[in-house]
């Protein structure tokens, strides 16, 4: 029994189901947090981008474009860029900063400042001092009469020389009275990568401006898709050699510092804390290993006197990107409104609003859900975001000059003013959609935030669960379907799976990993199918060997593609007999030879015609023929096969004796019986022959016998009499009892088809 569950467990329609059971483990496991896997993920995204694209946007005249989404762009988003009528009117870039005052004085002096912005970004650098320091004076005047001015830093991986970084620290000291760092950090905030390196503008601008943010932006494989909104800042306030730690020292964790060491790649170690002696003792032997020395050589002489290894101590500060900023001023949000976890989430606390929740990874980045493809700075072109020329808003900023009607539509806007023409400071970045100006990324990230749009990962169960159904559902095709079939399906599968994510990710913002479930679908599919080549073509090779000299090479051919069950099993079939009457005295007057050859003669005949009916041969004993209809495959008119091939085997064996000479000449009797019997593979594992047995059988071996005492030739039992009776002719012969059976039994013989 054990046997045969597990042969039955191995085959294809089953086993497929535990490879594909396999491969959606294994790939749920090991998917989302590979790296293979993890490089796949931003490509699909960018086709995700792509496909919205292709549906979602067409010009329905010159100048006019229709966009279904506009509802999923911030109406509060206004892009000033400095395009190629703005270097026309002012020259050559970088204009004079005089420029860029007259800029934020065109919106500053506006006569009803019930009309003027929300807030205005600078998405340029002021770090050196112009040649004219009247322009820097009127830059900073202008910007602090504004008071909603914004300007960036940037954040570098490595310090510079020490008289620059201080100089930068000392100006993002201006930046920090008005706009502290975040300080909600949650767990995680170790692992993030440090900056310890920054770049921002002249201290007289930093002081005079209303917030600030970092520009930094994601790349990946020179592509931007996501934008970190925290960055930390990491600062080094101390050393001590390792030699000197001891079981307790501590870093204020609460004012953000931590320990840790390099080692000999430039590779960042954190040391958890607090210290016991045995973690010492394994951070030794670490840094023994991996860190490169520091010696000390006090006469000069070349050799060392001593070496050892540092450990440094860094205090952190985070600082929000300048999308983060621009989103907490729209907000009214300060940064002790934000509640910061590393890999799940930023928390906004807003006033009279539900919070806002940012999924983020351990980086604290966002991916940005661009809005559509790059806009064209030409009023005719294209544009996701309004785009306005910078030339357009610069007037002359005298007080006593009233507002200018190119000033009017920015009420409540935020005005994201920066570079807008080709070869402008190499501001132009990869993104999905293409070639974008930096200004137009920060707009797609602020847009993100301001609408909610967020792109999010489902949840541990939510992937597993797709990659789960997927993958069964292709190992279910491949498994119980021939391959020109289960292949379209699957590939229709997986195109319509492809489109459900990207549906997904276009109405919720949800992000599903489709490599992982389609490469599930792909290695489950191409496993079913080579397992099913090799383990089919041998229980095909089995199935010939078996019952090739049983039953026609047309019914081999259909059990080749329905393999029947080859065990003992109950089944209503109609078994024949047939045998020569008088065969010993024909033997006596033959030799041997000539016997054997006359009976292959005979039995060649009866057997082509028992197969050609479609009957299975089950042995000769002698001269005797046992066949039967209904199994292996099963036939509804098994009956009627076996009076059909008596009939035949009637004409043929006259046919036969009018061909051989009078002392050849042969008389057969031959029994049907119908019911049901036990057919299977019986015998030793060695030998096996499949047959029937079953009171049924018996009955139809006696009435072959029986033909002797009622001088006919086809008898059959009123079971078979009572399926194929209106198919044939018959006449009653008698009621008998038969040996083994306490039932009389209405016998008939078998004379012709109906007409």
């Amino acid at each position: 029994m054990a046997v045969k569950k597990y042969a039955k467990l191995l085959k294809t329609r089953n086993f497929g189901l535990c490879i594909g059971l396999f491969f959606a483990v294994l790939l749920t496991v090991i998917g989302s947090g590979s790296g293979f896997f993890r490089n796949l993920e931003p490509g699909i995204l960018d086709s995700y981008f792509s496909l919205k694209e292709f549906y979602s946007r067409r010009s329905i005249q010159k100048g006019v474009w229709f966009n279904p989404e506009d509802d999923k762009v911030s109406s509060d988003i206004v892009i000033v860029g400095v395009d190629l009528k703005t270097l026309q009117r002012f020259g050559s870039w970088p204009f004079p900063r005089s420029v860029h005052a007259d800029l934020v004085n065109s919106f500053s002096r506006i006569s009803d400042q019930s009309e003027r912005e929300r807030a205005l970004l600078l998405d340029f650098f002021f770090i050196d001092d112009s040649r004219n320091r009247e322009d820097d004076e009127a830059l900073e005047s202008s910007i602090r009469e504004s008071d909603r001015v914004f300007l960036e830093s940037i954040l570098e991986q490595f310090p510079s020389e020490i008289d620059i970084d201080q100089e930068m620290k000392h100006r993002q000291s201006y930046l920090d009275a008005k706009t502290p760092s975040l300080t909600k950090i949650g767990q995680g905030w170790k692992d993030m990568a440090s900056f310890q390196g920054l770049q921002t503008n002249l201290a007289g601008l930093n002081s005079a401006a209303r917030g600030y943010g970092a520009a930094n932006m994601d790349f990946q494989d020179t592509v931007v898709r996501r934008q970190p909104l925290v960055f930390k800042y990491s600062e080094l306030v101390g050393e001590i050699a390792y030699e000197e730690l001891v079981p307790g020292f501590l870093a204020d964790e609460s004012v953000f510092e931590r320990l840790s060491w390099f080692d000999s790649e430039g590779l960042e170690h954190q040391i958890e804390q607090p210290l016991t002696e045995a973690s010492i003792a394994r951070l030794r032997k670490a840094m023994e290993r991996k860190a490169p020395p520091l010696v000390y050589d006090a006469d000069g002489d070349g050799v060392p006197e001593t070496e050892t290894r540092v450990i440094e101590i860094y205090r952190d500060s985070f600082y929000p990107s300048i999308a983060l900023s621009l989103a907490l001023h729209s907000w009214n949000a300060k940064a002790d409104d934000c509640s910061v976890l590393p890999g799940k989430e930023i928390r906004i606390a807003r006033t009279g609003q539900s919070d806002a929740v940012i999924p983020v990874d351990y980086q604290c980045a966002m991916w940005i859900n661009f809005a559509g493809r790059p806009s064209s700075s030409s009023s005719e072109g294209y544009r996701t975001f309004p785009v306005r020329s910078y030339a357009g808003y610069v007037r002359d900023s005298s007080p006593e000059v009233e507002q200018q009607p190119e000033t009017r539509g920015v009420k409540d806007k935020i005005l994201l003013v920066g570079a807008f023409e080709k070869g402008m400071a190499d501001d132009e970045k990869q993104t999905p959609y293409g070639m974008m100006f930096g200004i137009e990324i920060h707009a797609n990230a602020l847009n993100t935030l301001l609408t909610e749009r967020f792109i999010d990962r489902p949840d541990g169960i939510a992937f597993a669960l797709a990659v789960f159904l997927s993958v069964m559902l292709v190992a279910f095709l491949a498994a119980r379907m021939k391959s020109l079939l289960s292949l379209p399906l699957s590939l229709l599968y997986a195109s319509l799976f492809y489109l459900f994510c990207s549906y997904l990710f276009d109405e919720a913002g949800i992000l599903l990993n489709y490599s992982v479930p389609a490469a599930g679908m792909f290695f489950t599919y191409v496993t079913i199918i080579l397992y099913r080549a090799t383990t089919e073509e041998r229980d095909k090779r089995k199935l010939r060997n078996m019952f090739g000299k049983y039953v026609s090479p047309d019914v081999v051919a259909q059990m080749l593609d329905n393999p029947p069950e080859l065990g003992g099993v109950d089944r209503d079939l109609t078994v024949f007999f047939s045998d020569i009457r008088g065969f010993t005295s024909l033997s006596e007057t033959l030799t041997p030879q000539e016997l054997v050859k006359h009976l292959n003669e005979y039995l060649s005949a009866m057997t082509d015609i028992i197969l050609e009916t479609g009957g299975t041969l089950d042995k000769y004993v002698g001269d005797e023929i046992m066949c039967f209809w209904g199994a292996p495959l099963e036939v509804k008119d098994h009956a009627s096969r076996a009076c059909k091939c008596a009939l035949l085997q009637k004409k043929k064996l006259e046919d036969l004796n009018n061909a051989w000479p009078q002392e050849k000449r042969l008389a057969i009797g031959i029994g049907i019986n119908t019911g049901v019997m036990t057919v299977g593979n019986m015998g030793s594992e060695g030998r096996m022959n499949y047959t029937l047995m079953g009171d049924n059988v018996n009955l139809g071996a006696r009435l072959e016998g029986t033909n002797k005492m009622y001088g006919t030739m086809i008898i059959v039992s009123e079971y078979t009499y009572a399926l194929v009776r209106d198919e044939y002719i018959f006449r009653e012969l008698d009621i008998i009892r038969v040996k083994g059976k306490n039932k009389p039994v209405v016998i008939y013989e078998l004379v012709d088809w109906l007409s």
